[in-house]
């Protein structure tokens, strides 16, 4: 078919005028598609995770490249806060590796690391060790996330799992592409952090090995570790290996003194509120910081004028100082919530600022849920201070717990609960203490509650923890069963003290049989209180004024808990008796201590109504 020859006619269409030309954009619209890793990114930002983590495997099994980018940190974390999931630590790690390294996008993994550390009552080692070998490959080698991670294995994990976590550490860095560059220097503060975890652990044999890996490994240890080894030597072997081997693989071997000073003890009794405050704010921050029984004080004379803004001063001075000055006031806060016969308050101070490890954590935590059903109840009755009404200070990681508190975690526990459930509670202080000395895990390697990698250091339980169940018993008129729980310890090689003695003693003053209470008291004064004699003495010991050889030298106190039991038990002859031994072995004289005048009164008016 031919084209029409003729010209078209124009005249059906409008001239171009400036009303178009002035509407027209001058920029062409032109419309972008999303790609994969933006609709990835999209939908992580908007919290859909089921969605993103869908749209990953499928990109994955469709060998699509996923861009990293920093939000799917919030994937990650948001893997971890879900419960209920069965494959939570495969889908943490595929987040996790999709983040940018360290060289292109720097981060500190706070929100994962809180979780981690601060937002659980457990410790999940396996999990802790697969974030940290992927932030190796990430080239996080320096920093607080894998520090954080070293000194958790290092202080829960058994020393086994420490040692292959190092190994496998190197091999990460060796094979990840891009290669990750890591200076001498570095790996010997990685070694060395670990090694100096292990020595306050108390695993003096474990940290000592770990420096000769180090040495095959050809790694170098800061000198300042070893000189914290040889402080901890427990005997000249030890020392001579140490000293060995500091020669050989010291990095700087003139950079700390040889003299270790010891802290000398604050004098804050005879300062005024204004003046404690004064030296508290800048002790709590030096090198010789106060007592906890010094912040305590304080806490309680402050409390009282009805103000607490320099408790929130102190607190955050010590929280930003270091781990050990907020351990230190965190000891001071169980302290005054003790002072103040408050035991649930302690448990949950506790349990806010420490992981539940070495204490039974399914008691305290049913303990914990019955007070927030009765928080406004509870809160009237025990008048509950405005510091811990308020939202506390945040800290990034929970605490380790020493000794100390886990002790008067136990002694709470044992005035909180029920008499029916004290012998539960009993055994699982066994089932620690056993586990602390023998340096296996508490629960059996199939145990879903525990996870097997988990291990208390060895200094974990201390006779402080038995003190309240010796007490419970004695003042229950059980003193035989008092006397059993030091036979316990004795078996686990601890060393019952003056204190745990003079509770057995004082129950059987008081219930049992008063000579029983006299033989205790004559072996405690024979005895030297020497380390070697204990372990002797406790080996053949046949009963608890035989085992009483054991404990450290005697005070006046000891006499006066024992003369308070004769007065309660209206035993006048034997009460008679030892205040005679008091007043010619002390030298006492009425009047010097309110606590021996209270009871020497006592006895006065048990002999007049005897007469």
């Amino acid at each position: 078919m031919p084209l029409p020859r003729q010209i078209p006619d124009t005249s059906v269409f409008e001239e171009m005028t400036t009303e178009y030309t002035l509407s027209a954009s001058t920029s062409s619209s032109v419309y972008t598609p999303h790609t994969s890793s933006s609709t990835l990114v999209n939908l992580v930002w908007a919290g859909d995770y089921a969605a993103a983590d869908s749209l990953r495997k499928e990109m994955i099994e469709l060998n699509m490249p996923i861009q990293p980018h920093a939000i799917y940190k919030r994937a990650a974390r948001a893997i971890l806060q879900t419960k209920g999931l069965k494959n939570r630590a495969e889908m943490f790690l595929a987040w996790l590796s999709l983040v940018p390294t360290a060289v292109e996008q720097p981060s500190t993994f706070k929100d994962i690391r809180q979780h981690l550390f601060r937002g659980s009552n457990y410790l999940n080692i396996s999990l802790i060790i697969r974030f940290g070998l992927a932030l190796a490959s990430k080239g996080y080698i320096t920093g607080d996330a894998q520090s954080q991670v070293l000194s958790t294995l290092a202080r829960y994990a058994n020393p086994a799992t420490t040692e292959r976590y190092l190994c496998q550490l190197e091999e990460v860095v060796r094979n990840s592409k891009p290669a990750v560059e890591v200076t001498p220097e570095l790996w010997g503060n990685v070694y060395s952090r670990v090694i100096r975890t292990q020595v306050l652990a108390g695993r003096m044999d474990h940290a000592l090995r770990l420096v000769r890996v180090a040495g095959t490994r050809e790694r170098q240890v800061t000198d300042f570790t070893f000189k914290l080894l040889l402080e901890h030597s427990p005997d000249e072997a030890f020392t001579a290996s140490v000293r060995k081997l500091r020669a050989q693989i010291s990095s700087d071997t003139c950079s700390v003194p040889d003299v270790w000073h010891k802290r000398a003890s604050s004098h804050t009794d005879t300062l005024t509120l204004a003046s404690r405050l004064r030296y508290l704010r800048r002790a709590i921050v030096s090198k010789n910081p106060p007592t906890s029984y010094a912040l305590s004080d304080f806490m309680k004379a402050y409390h009282a004028t009805g103000r607490t803004r320099a408790l929130f001063i102190l607190r955050r001075k010590a929280f930003q100082k270091s781990y050990k000055a907020g351990s230190l006031w965190v000891m001071a806060e169980m302290l005054y919530h003790r002072s103040r016969n408050e035991p649930r308050l302690v448990l949950v101070v506790f349990a806010y600022h420490f992981h539940l490890i070495g204490v039974p954590r399914r008691t305290i935590l049913k303990i914990m849920r019955l007070m927030s059903k009765c928080r406004a109840s509870l809160s009237q009755r025990m008048s509950l201070p405005k510091h811990m009404l308020n939202s506390q200070y945040d800290i990034s990681e929970k605490l380790w717990p020493t000794p100390y508190h886990t002790a008067l975690v136990w002694e709470a526990l044992v005035w909180t609960t029920p008499e029916g459930d004290h012998e539960r509670l009993y055994k699982h202080l066994l089932a620690v203490a056993e586990s602390c000395e023998s340096q296996t895990p508490i629960h059996p390697l199939n145990s879903k509650f525990a996870p097997s990698l988990l291990q208390l250091p060895k200094r974990a339980v201390d006779a402080a923890h038995f003190s309240p169940f010796a007490k419970v018993h004695a003042k229950r008129g059980r003193p035989e069963q008092a006397a059993a729980v030091l036979s316990d310890m004795v078996r686990l090689g601890l060393n019952p003290g003056v204190v745990q003695w003079s509770i057995v003693a004082r129950g059987f003053a008081e219930y049992g049989d008063p000579d029983v209470a006299l033989m205790i008291l004559k072996q405690l004064e024979k005895g030297t209180g020497s380390r070697d004699d204990a372990g002797d003495d406790a080996a053949l010991a046949d009963g608890p004024a035989d085992q009483a050889q054991t404990s450290n030298s005697l005070d006046i106190g000891f006499y006066t808990n024992i003369l308070r039991g004769f007065v309660l038990a209206r035993k006048l002859r034997h009460a008679q008796d030892m205040e005679k031994m008091i007043r010619e072995r002390f030298g006492y004289v009425d009047g010097e201590l309110k606590a021996i005048d209270d009871v020497l009164h006592m006895l006065r008016n048990l002999e007049r109504q005897m007469v």
